[in-house]
Parts: C-alpha cells; sequence; structure tokens
C-alpha cells in the first residue's frame, strides 16, 4: 500500500511527469482575456524549428528560430480570439487561453446554445487566418529582394497560416472544421446524431493522421502521432457525450443511462435553468457610459441646487427684484429641471 500524505496518496511518477508537463506560466492578460502558455511549448518547439530550419550560423538560427517560434503563436493567439471575439457576440464569456505545442485553446464559459452559434464561433478562428493572408500576399508581392529576414518572415507568416487554415478545416473533433461540420448537419438532424456521425468520422480521420505520420521520417512525425491519438480520445469524449447528454442544451436530471438511446427518437430533455452569462463588450461600454453620465448628472444637480439655496437667501434680502439676470436665469434652469424630474 502506498503511503498517505495529509493531502491524500503520494502522485504516482505519472503524475508527476504530467505535472511537469502540463506546467504553465502566464504572457498576461490581453483585451479582457487572460493568456497562459505551456513550458511544454518553450521547451520543445524551438528544437523542432531548429531541426527543420536550413543550415546556418549560430545567430542566424537563432534568429530565425524566435521568427517562427513569436510568429506561430501569435497566428494562434489571434486564432483563439477569433473565436472569442464571435463568442463576445453571443455573450460567451472567455477569460483564459492556453497555448500549448499542439495548438491553442480558448476556454469558452458556456457553450454555444444553437447550431448557428457554433457555426460562426467555429469558423471565426479560421477566417483570422483569411486576415492575415490578406494582409500579407500583397506584402510578400511587394517586398523587394536581398532583404533575407524580413522576406523570411512574411514567407513563414504566409505558409504557416495557409497550414494552418487547411487543417483546422478538417472535419474532426476537436477541429473547427469538425464542430462546424456538427453545426451544418444539426440543421437537418438531431444533434445528438449529427455528433455521433462526426465523432466516427474523427476516430477514422484521426487513425489516417497517425498512419500518415509514421510514414515520415522526421520530428514532424511525432508531432502527427500525437495529434492523431488527440483527435482520436477527443471523438470517443464526443461521443460519450452524446450518448447521455444533449447536445446545445443542458440536461435537467440524470443521464440517459436508463435509455441511453433516447437521443434516436429525438428526446428533448430541455433545462429551464438559464445560463449566467456577463454582458457583451458593447453592452458593458453603455452601462458605464451611463454610470460615468449619472455621476455628472448628479455632480451637476448638486451643485445648481447650491447656487439655489445661495439664491433664495438673496431673495429673503433683497427681493426677486434685486436679483440679477444671471440669477434669475439660475433659478429658472432649477425650475425647468425640477419639471422635468417631476
Amino acid at each position: 500500500m502506498r503511503a498517505v500524505t495529509s493531502f491524500g496518496y503520494d502522485p504516482t511518477p505519472f503524475h508527476r511527469f504530467w505535472r511537469i508537463v502540463t506546467a504553465d506560466f502566464s504572457l498576461g492578460t490581453w483585451f479582457s482575456v487572460h493568456v497562459r502558455m505551456y513550458w511544454a511549448a518553450v521547451v520543445f518547439m524551438p528544437l523542432i524549428f531548429l531541426a527543420r530550419l536550413p543550415s546556418a550560423s549560430a545567430g542566424e538560427s537563432l534568429v530565425l528560430m524566435t521568427i517562427c517560434f513569436v510568429g506561430l503563436f501569435a497566428i494562434i493567439w489571434t486564432h483563439e480570439m477569433g473565436h472569442i471575439a464571435c463568442g463576445w457576440h453571443y455573450r460567451i464569456r472567455t477569460d483564459k487561453i492556453t497555448l500549448g505545442p499542439l495548438g491553442g485553446l480558448a476556454h469558452l464559459n458556456a457553450p454555444a446554445q444553437t447550431p448557428r452559434e457554433e457555426l460562426l464561433i467555429s469558423l471565426a478562428g479560421p477566417a483570422v487566418h483569411l486576415v492575415w493572408l490578406a494582409v500579407l500576399w500583397p506584402v510578400q508581392w511587394l517586398m523587394p529582394e536581398g532583404t533575407f529576414y524580413p522576406d523570411f518572415t512574411v514567407w513563414y507568416l504566409v505558409a504557416t497560416n495557409q497550414a494552418l487554415l487547411l487543417f483546422n478545416l478538417l472535419p474532426i473533433f476537436p477541429l473547427d472544421g469538425g464542430r462546424a461540420t456538427r453545426a451544418l448537419i444539426s440543421m437537418k438532424v438531431h444533434p445528438n446524431r449529427a455528433t455521433m456521425w462526426v465523432a466516427n468520422a474523427g476516430i477514422g480521420g484521426g487513425i489516417l493522421i497517425i498512419l500518415f505520420a509514421v510514414t515520415r521520417a522526421d520530428v514532424w512525425s511525432s508531432i502527427g502521432l500525437m495529434i492523431g491519438l488527440f483527435c482520436i480520445m477527443h471523438s470517443i469524449n464526443e461521443k460519450r457525450l452524446a450518448r447521455n447528454a444533449l447536445i446545445y442544451q443542458r440536461v435537467r436530471s440524470d443521464p440517459w443511462e436508463a435509455d441511453p438511446d433516447a437521443w434516436k427518437r429525438g428526446a428533448t430533455n430541455n433545462d429551464d435553468d438559464n445560463i449566467e452569462r456577463r454582458p457583451g463588450w458593447l453592452a458593458r461600454r453603455r452601462a458605464l457610459r451611463a454610470e460615468a453620465l449619472a455621476k455628472v448628472r448628479k455632480r451637476t444637480d448638486a451643485e445648481l441646487e447650491a447656487k439655489v439655496d445661495a439664491i433664495l437667501e438673496r431673495v429673503s434680502e433683497v427681493g426677486v427684484g434685486g436679483l440679477t439676470d444671471e440669477e434669475k436665469k439660475t433659478l429658472e434652469q432649477a425650475s425647468r429641471t425640477r419639471r422635468g424630474a417631476g
């Protein structure tokens, strides 16, 4: 029997290894979204880039590796921000993004509630690559010859955006193409049935990625192997979810343990509990502006009230006829304000 500490069982060697692999650090908060990166990405990705870069001096290799590393994760970050910005439109809050060796993940605080929402949120990420390419293609065409580092940077950004755009559109979970395909099919059939179909396709796609990876003899074969396994595992999880809960809705009571095939008959367990969501960005700006205007109005009313009190004291001393034109205008303004309030 393993020893027990005050916090429970001692971690196994696998748990210690997994804790090291999943250790991360903060990159700051951008547009109200906290960004964190796995240390594994910092350790392994530069080594992978060095293995793929052309032979050069140590200084040139370091510069090229930095360009590849920063460029890749800048693209991935903008990709995830595309999902988040579209989620804001549907008042889905996102507090964190994590960046790792296999890509990025936007931690949306609530799932999409309709196929249309999921379709648009899923495609918003790949759409960011089109924006990148719309900017980079003219730059690449107009760039003069003989500028090695700028030319390499633009070429790398173009190639990376093209590759990520095509790869993310594959109809495989958990890629954006898989979620978009599920959303499109769900517009015609039951969402759980659509999830089953896409999950089966994801398992097959993951197997094909693994087979393609093992045929390569370079460092990318290990990455392809991990991506394929990740796609298979996530597709299996999606199938398990489709058997026990309604897609796009939350289950009110226990999952369908007694009747796991209920979704095949179009079961409609609706969750009446509303998912609490933070107001959208525009609504928050309007609320802040209204609050600021209310403070200004309150301060103005207080100043006007003080002036009126001083004028009324003068009226008791010199009468209404002794007031100046400015004082009379102040009384008229106060009278109009009170009539409007009433």
